[in-house]
């Protein structure tokens, strides 16, 4: 942030406590819906952000060269930021960033070059989102929930007229919707809280038990609960004798070790806290109008989104409030 502007705050040495305070006088910790105001929001941010960048990256020799005009945490700070809902998208952002965030950042750098520096921090983002989940998530969890949800590349026609994500994306059937999608699945391990533990991006027409391999050795947790497209014999053997993790994937009903309705039931009510969590990050965070034209961008706009997705739970916390109440967390 600037130094200079009177208006800056010596944000790294700030403690969240102090953003109850800032409230408005009407509102009550224990409703489910009151707007936190966007100042608030961006303080917020660049806390959470910049004291984990200063705990996961120890100082070192400065560079030489001309120094950047903005640092890694402020760049992270407007990629989360820039996912929040009343932005309709990134350019959208940056133009209400010009306008109104210039007291924080004098330095603010072009659209482009403020998306190249995203695109190179895409593994931050990861990082970052892992290390906030594991703050939120509770050590006593029984089991954490998989499964996958379709996201359009781009319209196939504009696809195929511009060459966008030749080669990387594909046809998959949205059950759901009872339609054909371009794109990629996004793959999601879930938390009983409602805390995203682990994420990643594959081809639309991907079998969901490589997905779900990947998912249970990122995550690390010893037991999951998934839908039939999880369920082999095979690979649920692998997965308890490779990663010491038991994966509870339903039968197809046709098959012979197909469990009891009174089973399907149960696991079908709990498998619904992460169709809620998919929801909200495509109802809130735009997760299908991503509006990306390559692979990376596509990556680093789902790691933001996620990121932001998190960022709100732990506001929540900090705040006494659900986790997953995002709705009206910012105006």
């Amino acid at each position: 942030m600037a130094q200079q502007d009177s208006r800056t705050w010596h944000i790294a040495a700030v403690d969240l406590d102090w953003l109850a305070l800032s409230l408005p006088p009407s509102c009550n910790l224990a409703e489910r819906r009151w707007p936190v105001d966007l100042e608030t929001m961006l303080i917020s941010l660049y806390v959470l952000v910049h004291d984990w960048w200063e705990r996961a990256h120890p100082p070192s020799p400065r560079k030489p060269g001309r120094p950047p005009s903005l640092s890694d945490a402020e760049v992270l700070t407007l990629a989360i930021l820039a996912q929040w809902p009343r932005f309709r998208s990134e350019r959208d952002f940056h133009r209400f960033a010009d306008a109104h965030l210039r007291p924080y950042f004098p330095n603010l750098l072009s659209h482009g070059q403020l998306n190249r520096r995203i695109r190179a921090l895409e593994p931050k983002l990861k990082a970052f989102q892992r290390n906030l989940a594991e703050t939120l998530a509770d050590d006593s969890e029984v089991y954490h929930v998989l499964d996958t949800t379709l996201i359009p590349a781009i319209v196939r026609v504009r696809a195929c007229r511009k060459g966008l994500f030749a080669g990387q994306a594909a046809f998959g059937r949205c059950v759901s919707k009872t339609e054909w999608v371009y794109g990629f699945k996004v793959a999601l391990s879930v938390s009983p809280e409602g805390v995203i533990m682990a994420f990643g991006l594959a081809e639309a027409n991907s079998d969901e038990r490589p997905i779900g391999e990947f998912l249970v050795a990122a995550d690390g947790h010893d037991a999951f609960l998934a839908d039939k497209g999880y369920s082999s014999v095979e690979w649920e053997r692998y997965w308890l004798e490779e990663y010491g993790a038991l994966v509870a994937a339903t039968p197809q009903e046709s098959a012979r070790r197909a469990w009891p309705a009174k089973a399907r039931r149960w696991a079908a009510g709990k498998r619904q806290l992460i169709e809620g969590v998919i929801d909200e990050l495509k109802d809130l965070f735009a997760l299908e109008r991503h509006r990306a034209k390559t692979l990376r961008g596509l990556l680093a706009r789902l790691a933001a989104k996620i990121v932001a997705y998190t960022c709100g739970q732990a506001h929540n916390a900090r705040l006494g409030r659900p986790l997953r109440h995002l709705a009206a967390l910012l105006v």
